[in-house]
């Protein structure tokens, strides 16, 4: 379920209905854990920065998928640049550089591959999406694709787009950081996930959630602050 439902909340109002939701599916949490910031006080990103953004990301995605399965040869390079171009998509981060660069150890390959889970968020605030549901399991992959794939080139893309309230996005992001913290704790007392919990999933939404909202003002897809 999105969060246009509980309209413009003010933080304290978002978080109690963040908590209400943990309740309910029988998730810890801690009363103390900070509010998040209120709309006025959160970059409010451009459909078009965001529909760029996950374009980049599922290119950069794609690049490490082939690298993955010992298939990104010069010519997988050259169509990755082809993409680049047919979409009109510069401003890589210097992780997907290093990607798509065939830079970088098996591990940048894993951490890029599960950035599916942070580009479904981006596909969500672009309303291509329909809701995130609960974080236990992995995105549609093939979903995914055929959601950019489809379109000839950005404009045909943005045309499906519709981007969603800061008010929406802002409840995601209370909600994310509430089930990420009960993720870590989990992992500390070394428990079960509680609710059958994906942390992957969970974190990576986080960081996604956390650059449409720029809550560190740091504006840094490769590395948003995730801290619980």
């Amino acid at each position: 379920m999105n969060g246009s439902c509980q309209g413009n909340l003010t933080p304290e109002a978002r978080k109690q209905a963040s908590i209400a939701r943990l309740e309910a599916a029988g998730i810890p949490y801690i009363e103390h854990l900070p509010m998040i910031e209120a709309a006025s006080e959160v970059r409010a990103r451009s459909a078009e920065d965001i529909a760029r953004r996950a374009i980049a990301c599922l290119i950069a995605i794609q690049a490490a998928c082939d690298r993955q399965a010992g298939q990104y040869t010069p010519e997988t390079a050259q169509w990755c640049q082809e993409l680049l171009e047919q979409y009109s998509i510069d401003g890589l981060t210097p992780n997907e550089v290093r990607i798509l660069g065939n830079q970088g150890d098996e591990q940048d390959v894993v951490n890029m591959v599960w950035k599916y889970e942070a580009y479904w968020v981006l596909l969500w605030a672009l309303g291509v999406v329909d809701e995130l549901d609960f974080p236990d399991h992995a995105i549609d992959c093939d979903f995914a694709i055929q959601a950019v794939a489809q379109h000839p080139d950005f404009a045909t893309f943005m045309a499906t787009t519709k981007l969603r309230d800061i008010a929406s996005i802002l409840d995601e992001a209370d909600l994310i950081y509430r089930y990420h913290w009960a993720c870590v704790d989990a992992r500390l007392k070394q428990a079960a996930m509680p609710a059958g919990l994906n942390p992957s999933v969970v974190m990576e939404r986080h960081a996604a959630l956390n650059w449409l909202i720029d809550n560190d003002g740091q504006d840094d897809w490769d590395n948003p602050d995730v801290s619980t």
